[in-house]
């Protein structure tokens, strides 16, 4: 089953929506517009697993049916039992945080590799993202989470054109390139040249008027259409 979602991801460009509500009504109603337009997959954001724990999980997992579903635990400690939690909610992707201990990242590897699950590591604060993106790779992570908000490339001194070359780096790695950080329609498409596997979209769907016609949108784009 891993390696089938893994496989899944890496044959399109995917869209993933976060869910990054307090209120699990709210987030219902996004996850079943988003899922409807096409979104691949559906995150439930780290606000809404700390406000609705795992039963708010499986309920988004309800209306989201097949989709891909990510947990966006951030772990810190204890992964093995972090990923447990998130494979009762019926989750098929666990985020940990990559600048934490190896050992940490490790468990939470092992364990998802026993249950049928893919681990994204969340580069935020990491300064050399190419250096720790290699090790996470030997670690046996999944995914690699980057962050390319402006807040982002101010605070690392870097610009796009430096975030594109790490990005070329990375995916030669052989691990999928998950890219989050203010994306709407026009960022994206300044970003579809690139060998990116999935697009994070929060606020442009969640806080929109209508989450299905801009879920409806963003698909288009990256699929061509």
């Amino acid at each position: 089953m891993k390696k089938d979602i893994f496989e899944k991801i890496k044959s399109r460009k995917n869209l993933q929506v976060a869910l990054d509500f307090i209120d699990i009504n709210d987030a219902l109603k996004v996850a079943e517009a988003s899922s409807r337009a096409g979104a691949n997959i559906i995150e439930v954001g780290t606000p809404l697993v700390k406000a609705s724990g795992i039963e708010g999980m499986k309920k988004v997992r309800e209306v989201v049916k097949d989709k891909i579903m990510l947990a966006d635990m951030k772990t810190a400690d204890a992964g093995d039992v972090e990923v447990i939690i998130a494979n009762n909610a019926n989750a098929n992707i666990i985020t940990v945080l990559g600048i934490m201990d190896d050992s940490t990242i490790k468990s939470a590897v092992e364990k998802a590799s026993e249950l049928g699950m893919l681990v994204q590591a969340d580069l935020i604060n990491v300064k050399d993202v190419v250096c720790r993106a290699k090790q996470l790779k030997s670690l046996g992570v999944d995914i690699v989470g980057l962050h390319v908000g402006l807040d982002v490339q101010k605070t690392r001194g870097i610009s796009v054109a430096d975030m594109k070359g790490e990005i070329k780096e990375i995916s030669e790695l052989g691990v999928l390139i998950s890219v989050a950080g203010g994306l709407n329609k026009e960022r994206i498409s300044m970003l579809l040249d690139l060998p990116i596997n999935i697009f994070v979209v929060g606020g442009a769907i969640t806080r929109s008027k209508d989450p299905y016609t801009s879920t409806l949108d963003i698909v288009n784009i990256i699929n061509g259409n």
